[in-house]
């Protein structure tokens, strides 16, 4: 992944007027990919989520409070108060569709993540106008009825009907079938990532400029630094590990294209920029700290278990 990410952003970027068209198909590539996370829970699975109060409570800290915070805080001295908005924007959004599928790539716990995805989805047209009127004084309004209908098409149907084939199969199509599909959902995330870059190619290579790529080396600091301190702090709340990944991916991974909608609909022009760094550099940022925090601990662990 940390090397398929970058290839899906840079053939957004070369070949936009080409892949452009295709922005509705993204709606049903996230379909199938929530489809195949869901044919991987139980019933008994998601029932077990909410019983984790500690998940749950590492969520909601992490995404509401310790994110926006540090968007906010750090971004203010940096740049100006227009752009550190889009910062804080960005931090508010809910969490994103794509985050369940980078949780199944390393080791999630899918019913947790699918979980976690609809709360901060619900809570997403409340919570997101007051954590940027709070921090930035601004207020916003959210198509709260679009968000709920792109939930419903994009998560909840999908993935319940991913549950339901689940037990009507006794587990059979998550034992046989989803194996088979591993690569097809891969290349589904990369076209969602291609796609959704070919949508913003055209202004990204117009404003291309030296501030334009101090924004975009902040944006990458932040999304890097998001995962690690979600990641430490569902550790030291002692997390098992794949809750923890879980909480990891739903609290950094944000919906950006949400973002972009409101940072143009509701705030001025000079907010727009983080959000446009945000959807090109975010899967890529992700897909290597993922690697940093997960993968290589992982192998260097059973070089360990080798030579004990």
């Amino acid at each position: 992944m940390p090397l398929l990410t970058p290839l899906g952003v840079i053939l957004g970027l070369l070949f936009c007027d080409f892949f452009r068209p295709f922005k509705p198909a993204v709606s049903f590539l996230f379909g199938f990919l929530t489809l195949i996370n869901g044919m991987g829970v139980a019933v008994g699975d998601f029932a077990k989520v909410f019983s984790k109060r500690r998940a749950i409570l590492s969520f909601l800290v992490c995404s509401y409070i310790a994110i926006p915070l540090l968007y906010t805080l750090v971004s203010r001295p940096l740049f100006s108060s227009e752009t550190a908005i889009g910062f804080t924007l960005l931090a508010a959004t809910p969490t994103a569709v794509v985050g369940t599928i980078w949780s199944s790539i390393y080791g999630g716990n899918r019913a947790l993540s699918l979980a976690l995805l609809v709360l901060g989805t619900l809570l997403a047209p409340f919570a997101t106008p007051l954590i940027v009127s709070l921090l930035s004084k601004e207020s916003v309004a959210i198509d709260s009825v679009g968000m709920m209908t792109s939930l419903l098409m994009m998560v909840l149907l999908p993935s319940f009907a991913g549950i339901l084939i689940n037990f009507l199969t006794k587990g059979h199509c998550n034992d046989h079938v989803s194996p088979a599909l591993k690569p097809f959902t891969k290349l589904a995330l990369v076209l969602v990532i291609t796609i959704n870059t070919s949508q913003v190619a055209r202004e990204m290579i117009a404003d291309l400029s030296v501030h334009f790529l101090l924004i975009a080396v902040a944006a990458v600091a932040f999304f890097f630094t998001s995962y690690i301190l979600t990641y430490r702090m569902a550790s030291a709340m002692k997390l098992e590990k794949d809750d923890a990944i879980s909480v990891t991916f739903a609290s950094s991974m944000k919906n950006i294209s949400a973002s972009m909608v409101l940072a143009i609909d509701f705030f001025p022009p000079q907010s727009v920029p983080p959000v446009l760094t945000g959807i090109l550099l975010q899967q890529t940022t992700g897909a290597f700290a993922s690697h940093f925090l997960f993968l290589r601990k992982a192998k260097a662990v059973g070089k360990k278990c080798v030579k004990g």
